[in-house]
């Protein structure tokens, strides 16, 4: 599990359904110098990619990380602005061999890298219509008797990737999940099933997606009097409208914006979850009698994901 915390330093620790987190040991960061705003954006095959900002200029660098090996790359800056609005995800595509990376924005200005042509493009066709926005940008907060709706981004959510196609929310598309095929870059939709038509309301509700135990989900909190009420569908034949399941419900006073992150082989789930009065995320799995990590409120995780550790070197992906 790697982790950031709101001093912008890493950790990473091994990962259990038991003890969750062991052995929490620090790791030196990617690039040195000043640099602030360092963001996770996702994690894939032991590579990190990671957005960051020089100081004093401002001037928005995205990294490509191997925590294992410490190599780092410097790649291009997409074409669009980096927005608060953006989510990214990173896979490997046979089909080219190459790996690439999907750019997500809020303001209908989606971009593809592939790392060995060192350029984005941008993505012209989109399932769903004008303006469409990220629903997985909004969290909920109940505090001193009025909602507060947030934007930070550890809470922006990450594309999921299954069955060789990116997947995320799209606030106009409520009866479906949008895609983008990773190989022949086309983009198309996944049917939710009756009665689980996604609820977009910025100051109620919050939704997105992910992926556990190489399944795709589709979870939902909502706030109704001040109680938050975290649902999670798992689809087990991908496509099939009818093959959706409920896998469970969570209800809480003070946990929200819950995300799951993994599924152990117990099938006990890691989430990542806010808690009101306290600054950053804490973890616990989907055990009702679990506690969060970390315990002290001292202790402030910006976000957190899980990986696995590889000695792919990010500099010979890259031709430029």
């Amino acid at each position: 599990m790697l982790f950031l915390n709101r001093e912008y330093s890493f950790h990473c620790s091994s990962l259990s359904s038991d003890q969750l987190f062991e052995d929490v040991q620090g790791i030196d960061r990617p690039r040195s110098g000043k640099l602030w705003g360092w963001n996770i954006h996702c994690c894939y095959n032991g590579l990190v990619l990671v957005g960051v900002c020089n100081y004093p200029d401002k001037d928005f660098m995205l990294l490509l990380w191997n925590p294992s090996t410490r190599e780092s790359v410097v790649l291009p800056n997409p074409k669009f602005s980096q927005e608060v609005t953006c989510t990214w995800g990173l896979r490997y595509d046979s089909t080219s061999d190459d790996y690439k990376i999907l750019k997500i924005d809020g303001k209908e200005r989606n971009e593809v890298l592939a790392l060995k042509s060192g350029s984005w493009r941008k993505i012209d066709d989109n399932p769903a219509t004008d303006n469409s926005v990220l629903s997985d940008m909004d969290y909920l907060a109940f505090r001193h008797g009025a909602l507060d709706c947030i934007d930070t981004p550890s809470n922006m959510g990450y594309l999921a990737f299954v069955h060789g196609a990116f997947h995320w929310v799209d606030s106009l598309l409520n009866q479906s999940v949008a895609t983008f095929s990773s190989s022949d870059e086309v983009c198309g939709e996944i049917p939710l099933p009756e009665g689980l038509d996604l609820v977009f309301d910025i100051m109620h509700s919050k939704q997105g997606v992910s992926v556990l135990g190489c399944m795709l989900c589709v979870y939902s909190t909502r706030i109704h009097h001040r109680e938050y009420t975290f649902k999670l569908w798992v689809t087990n034949e991908y496509g099939v409208k009818e093959s959706w399941n409920q896998l469970f419900t969570i209800q809480s006073t003070d946990l929200y914006s819950i995300t799951p992150k993994h599924m152990f082989s117990d099938g006990e789930v890691l989430l990542r979850c806010s808690q009101l009065r306290r600054s950053g995320s804490v973890f616990k799995t989907s055990n009702e009698s679990s506690g969060v990590w970390p315990q002290s409120d001292s202790e402030c995780i910006q976000d957190g994901f899980v990986y696995t550790e590889s000695l792919i070197s990010p500099k010979l992906l890259t031709w430029y």
